[in-house]
């Protein structure tokens, strides 16, 4: 019994050890590269920003402010002339395309450029909301801003919703150059969320 006790207790210490290499090595990067698909932003009728989170009523996430500075860049590029803020989460006391809404605004974007889209809670629902959106205002195509290992999932919803979309991928964590990687965890857990969230998508229909 104890002989078995302590197998297992080696084979434990050595699964933690491996994983703390795995995640603390670019091995954790080059496990999320399936997930980084080209995305080209081209011109279309709408600016689509996938909300992301916020730390509190005033700030938004790190990723977020990332997403929201890219948005920014496109409309001052002009790729088109208006941008939906979509994604809340009021039942949570969130209201991230509100508060994305705010700062666009803040940053001299026109009210009357921006549509807020707070009534989804997740990303999914993003795009059914901003689906109907387009088709309610005729638009055919958007460029849509997410977070870079967002993208194959987001592409696959749209089109499975008949639409026209390109997008502008904001980069979340740089390639390692060297051979500690502090971001391992980081990429490694959005990774696998992303590699997860897509078998549920596929499961449900959605893509």
């Amino acid at each position: 019994m104890m002989g078995i006790v302590k197998t297992i207790g080696r084979a434990f210490l050595w699964l933690v050890l491996g994983f703390g290499v795995f995640v603390s090595t670019p091995l954790a990067y080059y496990y999320s590269t399936p997930l980084l698909e080209p995305a080209i932003p081209q011109k279309a009728d709408v600016i689509v920003l996938l909300s992301s989170g916020q730390i509190d009523d005033h700030w938004l996430t790190p990723d977020a402010a990332q997403r929201l500075l890219g948005a920014l860049k496109l409309y001052r590029d002009n790729f088109a002339p208006v941008i939906i803020s979509s994604g809340s989460q009021h039942q949570r006391g969130l209201g991230q395309a509100e508060l994305q809404a705010d700062w666009l605004a803040r940053a001299d974007v026109p009210t009357k450029a921006i549509i807020v889209e707070g009534r989804s809670t997740r990303t999914y629902e993003s795009c059914v909301e901003v689906s109907r959106i387009m088709r309610d205002h005729g638009w055919n195509s958007a460029v849509i801003v997410t977070s870079k290992m967002d993208v194959p999932r987001v592409r696959l919803v749209f089109a499975k919703l008949g639409r026209s979309v390109s997008f502008l991928a904001v980069p979340e964590f740089g390639a390692p150059r060297e051979l500690l990687y502090t971001r391992g965890f980081d990429v490694f857990y959005h990774a696998s969320y992303e590699y997860a969230a897509l078998i549920l998508y596929k499961l449900n229909g959605w893509i």
